[in-house]
């Protein structure tokens, strides 16, 4: 008998039970260039079942669809606790966007050109990892509440791991890369530019000889820093449980729009639908500095009595959990560039999260187009956002950031 995720539906109804099926199926091409030469071409398939019966819920994963994960699922419920708030969602229309812009033997071409362009860098760069990563997958959704959503998804990435062996020393390792739904997008000339950025500013390297209340973060740096404290700020499950350092209508200054917003086809983490398989919203999170939403999925929404914002995020081997898709962040351009430079972070992991207090590493700076030792930055997430004085340069997509280099206040680094 043919087991889809039709049929373990049907079966779960059946049995008195409101099931999902999220399932992934992906192929990729993954090449690695560095003391050896890698190539893979890998084809993952994935389903996660989510059950849900009298406020009770189980799930269970598996790489192949069968009666077997159901019946896991449903075992797993009978021993949870019991929660009102555990039901699956109704349907609502998605409208969707491209997501799908190329096909992997296409990809494999464009490896070659992207490999020979980026050559250029080992004339005077030391470049320790060449990565390219290629995945087209389709994504799908099915519940006995009618959900039934599917999508493809292409994404594309070429990433350079780099130092430089100077005469007196050896420079930290800097990461450049390009992540994209669309090929025409992937411009290798920007992580050639920055290499040579790199390349300029650490002919020297001194220490720091001052103290700085404002930096300039770029859009690298802020994905690296500010997006895991803000998106975890940002969750309404941890507004709820009072480890957010943020409230509802609490004003950060008047410069700040942050929008939550998966629309934006070209970019990574895009999404026509979340991991329940709800229509994706752009949502403002900040407006002029006010706090105005807590992104959230099913449960949460229902458990705290707020709208829906369908911010479920997921993989087939986890239940739906809220995440941030792509931060928009928009400041007025008016900044000057008169301090330290920020571009990468390291040690956002110790944070704590539920104060927004960090001491962290900037591992690769620079003052006056000299680069500096690393140094230590120390502050609040609240104190972040309502010290940032503006915008520099255009905005970037970094990460899950879409962004303006950002001048800040009210930090510390030494």
């Amino acid at each position: 008998m043919l087991v889809d995720e039709y049929s373990i539906v049907q079966r779960a109804k059946s049995l008195g039970y409101q099931a999902e099926v999220f399932s992934v199926k992906a192929k990729s091409l993954q090449i690695k260039r560095g003391e050896q030469f890698y190539s893979f071409n890998l084809t993952d398939y994935g389903y996660g079942v989510r059950v849900c019966k009298d406020g009770k819920t189980g799930f269970a994963y598996s790489t192949a669809l069968d009666d077997k994960v159901l019946d896991l699922a449903i075992e797993s419920a009978k021993v949870s606790k019991e929660d009102k708030f555990n039901v699956l969602p109704s349907p609502e229309k998605v409208e969707k966007i491209r997501l799908n812009y190329f096909e992997l033997d296409e990809a494999k071409e464009k490896a070659k050109e992207y490999a020979e362009a980026l050559g250029e860098v080992r004339s005077f760069a030391n470049v320790i990892g060449e990565y390219y990563d290629f995945t087209v997958s389709q994504i799908k959704v099915v519940n006995t509440e009618g959900i039934d959503v599917t999508e493809e998804r292409s994404l594309g990435s070429v990433s350079l791991v780099f130092n430089f062996k100077r005469d007196a020393f050896i420079t930290p390792e800097f990461y450049e890369g390009v992540t994209v739904r669309d090929l025409s997008k992937l411009n290798v000339e920007k992580i050639k530019d920055e290499v040579a950025k790199k390349n300029e500013i650490y002919n020297r390297r001194v220490v720091l000889d001052r103290k700085f209340k404002e930096a300039i973060f770029t859009p690298k740096a802020v994905a690296s820093f500010l997006s895991p404290l803000l998106s975890y700020a940002v969750s309404l499950e941890n507004a709820y449980r009072g480890k957010s350092t943020l409230k509802e209508g609490e004003l950060l200054g008047d410069k700040l729009d942050i929008y939550d917003n998966p629309l934006i086809e070209w970019a990574p983490y895009s999404r026509s639908f979340d991991g329940e398989g709800l229509p994706s919203k752009k949502v403002c999170i900040i407006d002029k500095g006010k706090v105005t939403t807590f992104l959230s999925n099913t449960y949460w929404s229902r458990k705290a009595g707020k709208e829906n914002t369908h911010s479920s995020s997921r993989s087939y081997s986890s239940p739906p959990v809220i995440s941030s898709s792509i931060l928009d962040i928009n400041v007025a351009a008016n900044a000057e560039d008169d301090v330290i430079v920020v571009d990468q972070v390291q040690g956002v992991h110790t944070s704590n999260f539920d104060t927004g207090e960090f001491s962290v590493v900037g591992s690769v700076a620079w003052y006056d187009g000299v680069a500096v030792r690393e140094v230590v930055i120390t502050g609040t997430l609240k104190e972040m956002l309502k010290g940032i004085i503006g915008g520099i340069g255009v905005k970037d997509l970094k990460g899950n950031v879409y962004t303006r280099s950002l001048k800040i206040s009210g930090i510390n680094i030494a």
